[in-house]
């Protein structure tokens, strides 16, 4: 049974995990914070207010590169949905093939319908997809919550009922979708736009069938920054991207924007650490000697989340335990899975500078 929209709960499973680790540290000596006026639940689950900024005083930070002769200038967007089907799971089938709950978090999902820990390329290959055009790729992120820890419904924008929280039963979570150190309202994106951009210095090669790609870093604090990629901002200063939550000016909304690798080493569609294989072009949108430009993958995400709970921090990912929600952790994953037709359709909507939508 799905819950009613609009209710926040603390799942027992929360509780019961928060009751282990406060024994745990009676016994060994460890202090564990709890949240003042709801006995049992940890203070990790709140995001610390210093990690809220405001986006109007951010500078500019996004610099284009200027497209050379010869540039593939075009885009290609394809319209997947935005999870109206209410596909969650807390897996990772690239980063951790076959280990259920192996993210520890929950994942939005659109695409692929099969996406979880046990997906292969076949399993991908004969799964049905939520892309209008067909396109079987899987794309996962992670939810983002509103969680005001007081139990009560989290105020909303203005939506028809149901618009703006979706929970679904799975077995490796709750009825409401929650996880230990992760619960509160799921926020279904306003928007999601899936976008392939192509290459300022030149034409673009097309991806190989079951290409896996990464996006930042979900575990920042203990692998450190050089992965991480910052990615929230609001509607109206995509020239600015931070590794903050932003707090948008009324009529602006909070947006994750993702731009993916692009420079495909020529010859494998995975690699050891999930990197090596497709890497970042540099600032003048060269690719390094032994890359090829592929489709860039642009995910963009809006929603509505009111600007109260922005200034009162109390909205964040979906995390491992041990970033607490840390905005820096802020990650995607791709695999594509599209046929040669329409990734022929990609390239040569980008090769040719048109505007294409599917």
């Amino acid at each position: 049974m799905i819950p009613a929209p609009g209710r926040h709960r603390v799942s027992k499973r929360t509780k019961a995990a928060t009751a282990v680790l406060a024994l745990a540290a009676a016994l060994g000596g460890t202090a564990v914070a709890v949240t003042a006026g709801e006995p049992g639940r940890a203070a990790a689950d709140a995001v610390d207010k210093s990690q809220f900024v405001d986006i109007t005083t951010v500078a500019p930070n996004v610099a284009t590169p200027a497209p050379r002769d010869g540039a593939s200038t075009g885009t290609f967007t394809v319209d997947c949905g935005k999870n109206e089907n209410q596909h969650f799971n807390p897996d990772n089938f690239i980063a951790q093939p076959g280990v259920k709950n192996g993210a520890q978090h929950l994942h939005d999902y659109v695409g692929n319908l099969t996406t979880n820990a046990d997906s292969t390329d076949q399993s991908l290959l004969a799964g049905g997809t939520t892309c209008k055009n067909g396109d079987q790729s899987a794309y996962f992120w992670p939810v983002v919550r509103i969680d005001t820890g007081d139990g009560e419904p989290a105020a909303s924008a203005a939506a028809a009922p149901g618009d703006q929280t979706v929970a679904s039963e799975l077995p490796a979570q709750d009825a409401n979708n929650e996880l230990p150190g992760n619960d509160g309202e799921i926020q279904q994106p306003a928007t999601v736009e899936l976008t392939f951009l192509g290459s300022p210095a030149g034409q673009v090669t097309a991806m190989p069938q079951f290409l896996r790609i990464l996006f930042g870093d979900a575990k920042v604090s203990t692998n450190g920054p050089k992965n991480a990629r910052a990615g929230f901002t609001c509607t109206g200063f995509e020239d600015r991207l931070i590794d903050k939550y932003p707090i948008c000016p009324e009529g602006s909304r909070v947006k994750r924007v993702h731009d993916f690798a692009s420079c495909w080493d020529g010859e494998h569609t995975d690699s050891a650490n999930h990197r090596d294989h497709i890497v970042y072009p540099d600032a003048d949108g060269q690719c390094p000697q032994g890359f090829e430009a592929v489709p860039q993958l642009r995910v963009s995400l809006t929603y509505d989340i009111p600007r109260e709970i922005q200034l009162n921090g109390q909205y964040k990912i979906d995390s491992f335990p041990e970033e607490h929600h840390n905005p820096a952790s802020e990650h995607d994953d791709f695999a594509n899975v599209m046929s040669q037709e329409i990734m022929n359709r990609v390239v040569g909507c980008l090769d040719t500078g048109r505007t294409c939508q599917e």
